[in-house]
């Protein structure tokens, strides 16, 4: 009898906290159906800088790049991001955990083949994206875009 009581109890615990679930694509927009607000990451954004490191132990530096005319941070919600920096061109996959963390391909750290996630902030006219900056024997590691529209 205690068996099903408690089963009974975890099951109406988890409805609760179901039914006050995000309700747009990526658990981005909306959350328990209030108005979206103003501002998505969803959007083709221009690059305004990135910075990262590039090298490993003593040869180990930051690398900033500022955004040129036709630069791009393409954000579908499809999962997929198309990016232009210069004369390069890529597609990302990205994952959204909450409201401000999301995992992208190839963006920030990988420890033990598992992707680190990036924090964001978005506004009406800029996108901040920073994966955790990690010092290791092997160098300083992590990545900071800012986009803006």
């Amino acid at each position: 009898m205690k068996t099903k009581l408690l089963l009974i109890v975890v099951v109406g615990l988890q409805l609760c906290l179901l039914s006050c679930t995000k309700t747009n694509i990526n658990h981005l927009l909306v959350c328990c159906g209030a108005n979206p607000p103003a501002a998505s990451i969803f959007n083709k954004w221009n690059i305004v800088s990135d910075s990262t490191y590039a090298g490993v132990g003593i040869t180990n530096h930051p690398v900033d790049y500022a955004g040129q005319a036709g630069d791009y941070f393409d954000i579908r919600t499809n999962n997929i991001i198309y990016t232009k920096e210069g004369n390069v061109l890529d597609t990302l996959t990205y994952n959204a955990l909450t409201d401000s963390t999301i995992v992208i391909s190839s963006f920030g750290i990988t420890l033990n083949g598992v992707l680190s996630p990036s924090h964001f902030k978005v506004t009406a006219h800029s996108l901040y994206i920073a994966s955790p900056e990690i010092a290791t024997p092997g160098g300083v590691f992590g990545r900071r875009i800012t986009l803006s529209r």
